[in-house]
């Protein structure tokens, strides 16, 4: 097998807190550094699970756990609110009917016209683990260090489960995908119960949306007040192999053979095999089909969740690729593609009917639902809270940075206004002026004076918070049965192929991630 290159990252001792720092007594941020499953995790399952498990593999072994320590900011209401966040992997905006897309989804636009939708919405990573890891802290994805090397994070400010938990929350997570287990992701911080083991269909890698459906329902339907549930769908996620009526609904009269499964699209993929424009289009629809599939899969969880004081936010990690020689695939990606995903907000004080036209980053969920539901935040985050935005006060991020995989040769970065954007690939720097073209067809625009310097910006954002990063546990194993799965989602590229993303790859061992010991510097990105 020839694997991606995950490369550690170095780390020191975490800094002095500027605030009041909270913790279990007698230890430091970078205490119990390998804690195995979160508290709850042993019980594994929402309510109305099966007992035994099923054959998650990967979610079974138990990730790697920072200790977090808080520097709160603010103080919590007397009464904080329920919380709800809705993560649908893969999702690109644009193909939404909410967002003027094809892919017809009735029950999002219903959401929306109750609550906010924000149109400028833009992904930091276009990797599963790392993007949610992002969305939840608050900060940047590359401040949490090589998290597919270690199996979690190493920076030990709180996440939104902990912080919610540390007010007195009960919380859960249902998680539809292999790529968010907790043992590939330590995403498992903070969470009373984390539901990551479910039985694998082999020919998709996820848990089927509507058992994700019912078992959040079921945790949420028991679970007392106050109390956070994190629920993540992987249905859009490559292969596209929607049901009927949503496999013809977006291209009933095609007469090729070409399926959305794996052993079809793998090789076009992987760079093996060409594809034309006839069939892409088809591939295209099957992808669609999947949205509105996916927009009624949801549709009990946000009726269970209407007419009440809870709090309510969905969006997406990262998008999907169908241009720019980049097919089927997101992760050696910047384009808005992929970077730009939906993000919609319902409840006390949201105005319904709410469009925000002002960019954020997924950094700024976190501390915009925290004020949403009435808690403090933390001081090292670099995301703001959006809820002035929503009431026509103040701005967004004037520029959003996404990155692909640091640690891997030939690294990506980017760099956006609602106007234009800068994508440097190595010494190649493409230049786009979304405004007049916004599917980045013309990539010799002038770099807007707003971008320029945006580089040293980024890296002095993540160099502010890198001292706090904890050392990690020893490197994290690949079963042969994991990487089989993740090769089948085209994380890992079958030996003798090349990938049509020019992504980096590395001759290495199934079973090890490659990288640098503890302590040593990264190499320079550019």
């Amino acid at each position: 097998m020839v694997l991606l290159a995950l490369v550690m990252m170095g780390c020191v001792d975490p800094p002095e807190s500027d605030g009041p720092e909270v913790g279990p007594p007698g230890e430091g941020p970078d205490a119990g550094k390998a804690q195995g499953k979160a508290p709850g995790k042993a019980q594994g399952k929402a309510p109305g699970r099966a007992p035994g498990g099923g054959q998650g593999g990967p979610g079974q072994q138990g990730g790697f756990h920072a200790t977090p320590y808080f520097s709160l900011v603010g103080t919590a209401d007397d009464a904080p609110r329920d919380l709800l966040l809705i993560s649908l992997d893969t999702v690109r905006a644009d193909r939404l009917g909410v967002y003027g897309g094809r892919a017809e989804t009735p029950n999002l636009a219903g959401f929306s016209a109750q609550g906010a939708r924000f149109d400028q919405a833009i992904s930091h990573f276009p990797e599963t683990a790392l993007s949610h890891w992002a969305m939840m802290s608050g900060v940047l994805p590359e401040v949490h260090g090589n998290v597919p090397a270690h199996g979690g994070s190493l920076y030990p400010g709180p996440t939104l489960a902990e912080l919610a938990k540390e007010h007195g929350y009960q919380t859960a997570a249902v998680i539809g995908g292999i790529t968010m287990t907790d043992s590939a992701s330590g995403m498992s911080r903070g969470f009373d119960v984390y539901d990551d083991e479910f039985e694998v269909d082999p020919a998709d890698m996820r848990r089927h949306g509507d058992e994700v459906t019912t078992e959040a329902l079921a945790w949420w339907a028991q679970a007392e007040s106050p109390k956070f549930l994190f629920v993540h769908y992987f249905d859009a996620h490559f292969p596209y192999t929607p049901a009927a009526p949503w496999d013809t609904r977006y291209d009933a009269d095609y007469t090729g053979t070409l399926t959305g499964t794996d052993a079809d699209l793998g090789p076009i993929r992987d760079g093996t095999a060409e594809i034309s424009a006839r069939d892409l289009a088809h591939v295209l629809a099957l992808y669609d089909g999947e949205l509105s599939e996916l927009d009624a899969m949801i549709a009990p969880l946000l009726d269970a969740t209407a007419g009440s004081e809870t709090v309510v936010a969905i969006t997406s990690d990262h998008g999907e690729s169908f241009e720019h020689d980049y097919l089927f695939n997101h992760r050696a990606g910047l384009w808005d593609g992929i970077t730009r995903v939906p993000l919609l907000v319902r409840g006390p004080g949201v105005e319904p009917g709410t469009v925000v036209g002002d960019q954020v980053g997924l950094t700024d969920i976190t501390p915009t639902l925290l004020e949403l539901v009435g808690l403090p935040s933390d001081s090292r985050m670099q995301g703001q809270s959006r809820v002035p935005l929503m009431r026509g006060e103040g701005g967004g991020q004037d520029v959003v940075y996404s990155v692909t995989d640091p640690w891997a040769d030939r690294p990506q970065f980017a760099a956006r206004t609602v106007a234009a954007k800068v994508i440097e690939r190595g010494d190649e720097v493409l230049s786009y002026g979304l405004s007049v073209d916004p599917s980045e067809t013309d990539s010799s625009a002038p770099v807007a004076a707003t971008l320029a310097g945006a580089r040293a910006t980024y890296d002095a954002q993540v160099a502010d918070l890198a001292p706090a990063q904890v050392a990690p546990a020893n490197d994290r194993s690949l079963s042969p049965g994991e990487a089989a799965q993740l090769e089948a989602l085209g994380y890992v590229v079958p030996e003798g192929t090349t990938s049509t993303s020019d992504s980096p790859v590395e001759e290495g061992k199934a079973g090890k991630p490659k990288g640098l010991p503890p302590g040593t510097t990264p190499p320079k990105r550019h």
